[in-house]
């Protein structure tokens, strides 16, 4: 559990307010590393603290894709004039980051307390499943300028911290009585906003105090032991550095990664910069990668499969892309589990094993999947060199744990709703979860019988029934 928090809120405003604040963030950060936008006031101290902005979501249980454009925004300090932190517009993806968080970027925010936020949100976008259990998409029609009152204010301080912003979708959409997605209707319980301070031991660091887990985007840059990765469709610039600690694999090097995909697991330091620790390659620059969910798997051994694209980048990768279905051809494809931070110690057999299967025969409806191919998408289809099995999070109840944490790992039952998508695409509600030494409890002292849990790993199919390991657990 980690009790760096220094302080925390929840937005008490309308449907507009909830997703323009979470937009507000991610598009504030961007500031700091691009030329898009500019501050035009130095802020209500004039003194920058380096401070790194995450975004996560808590999934609602059908919907697969989840995305707003959001921008122009203004913050009003506490004193002082407006502070314009964006320009132009930004499209922000959500439903991928259910029970992790994404970093947005790095920037010198001025230190003090700023009371509201001016903005404009659009178009938003979401893919769920229907009554029917069928993929369907709206795109309520919706553009308005709100200003949002921040209570209590939001303090930024001088040293180096990160702001988390966690939305809550099933709090975030309105439903009819058969379930399906109507609108757009963000409350004051849709999202939660807090600071943490960058973790003292860089080894320790979870999601909301620095670490930067399964972090895929394009390499723009490379200067000296230093690159810039330009992440996924939110296009965010992140720079890292790198010493003669920093493992590379895959092909990915220094001196030959420009413009090609690379994955990076790393951390952030001290001062608030970024350090990687590994640097896997994915594609070159004439590739592709997709990540989403499996809603549909042909043949056995999978010689296709369905796919909700909820985050993408590479050639032939549009915005279009996000939320939509791809076919994707895996005849020959190559199988892969992508651990990141999870701790597998103490499983018998390793990662894949009987007890942990991911091949074409086992490679099932409902896992969160990346795709990778060495040419482009064309339109809804894409042939894939590698299939890579993902984390994803998953809410239910707890059921079957026997004590706490012990030297191995740990079991429980966790059963989620019947009408979910998981539920529905891969016919099981029962999930046997993994607890780890290294699972990190968030916000989380204890874990009970009926309790209600998000649970964020790796989710395995095998003949008998449906394996996790957990990476994280909480609330």
């Amino acid at each position: 559990m980690n009790s760096s928090k220094d302080s925390c809120f929840t937005g008490s405003q309308s449907i507009q307010n909830g997703l323009t604040f979470l937009a507000l963030v991610a598009l504030l950060l961007t500031i700091g590393c691009s030329g898009g936008s500019s501050m035009t006031n130095p802020g209500p101290q004039g003194v920058s603290a380096t401070s790194q902005v995450r975004i996560g979501d808590a999934p609602a249980d059908r919907v697969l894709s989840f995305e707003a454009t959001v921008g122009p925004i203004t913050l009003m300090p506490s004193s002082g004039s407006a502070v314009t932190v964006l320009s132009g517009t930004r499209r922000v993806e959500l439903s991928h980051l259910s029970g992790t968080s994404e970093p947005l970027a790095l920037l010198n925010i001025p230190a003090g307390t700023y009371t509201s936020a001016t903005l404009m949100v659009a178009n938003p976008e979401v893919t769920f499943l229907n009554s029917a259990n069928v993929v369907q998409e709206i795109q309520p029609a919706f553009n308005q300028t709100i200003t949002i009152n921040f209570s209590p204010s939001l303090t930024v301080g001088s040293g180096a911290s990160v702001v988390n912003i966690d939305l809550s979708l099933a709090n975030a959409l309105t439903f009819d009585a058969s379930g399906n997605v109507i609108g757009v209707n963000l409350s004051a319980t849709s999202f939660t906003i807090s600071t943490s301070a960058v973790a003292g031991n860089q080894n320790n660091e979870q999601d909301d105090d620095g670490e930067l887990e399964d972090t895929t985007g394009t390499v723009t840059n490379v200067s000296g032991t230093s690159f810039t990765l330009t992440v996924g469709q939110n296009g965010t610039p992140l720079t890292f550095s790198t010493d003669a600690n920093t493992e590379f694999d895959d092909g990915a090097a220094l001196g030959s990664m420009l413009n090609t995909i690379v994955k990076v697991e790393g951390v952030t330091m001290a001062d608030g910069s970024l350090y990687a620790k590994e640097v896997e390659g994915v594609e070159n620059n004439n590739g592709a990668e997709a990540e989403g969910l499996i809603t549909a798997v042909t043949g056995n051994p999978a010689t296709a499969l369905s796919l909700v694209a909820q985050d993408g980048l590479g050639s032939g990768v549009t915005a279009t892309t996000i939320g939509s279905t791809l076919n994707v051809n895996v005849a020959g494809a190559q199988y892969k589990v992508d651990k990141g931070s999870v701790d597998t110690s103490g499983l018998s057999g390793g990662l894949p094993s009987s007890t942990f299967p991911f091949d074409a025969t086992s490679v099932h409806a409902g896992q969160a999947v990346e795709v990778e191919s060495n040419g482009a998408v064309n339109g809804t289809s894409v042939s894939a060199e590698k299939v890579k099995l993902k984390q994803q999070g998953l809410i239910g109840v707890v059921s079957g744990l026997s004590g706490s944490m012990s030297a191995g790992p740990t079991t429980f039952t966790l059963t989620v709703p019947s009408d979910s998508a998981f539920a529905v695409l891969s016919g099981s509600t029962t999930i046997t979860v993994f607890w780890q030494q290294g699972t990190n409890l968030k916000n989380l002292s204890s874990i009970n019988n009926n309790d209600t849990v998000r649970v964020r790993g790796l989710v395995f199919f095998t003949s008998t029934g449906v394996n996790m390991i957990a990476r994280r657990i909480q609330p």
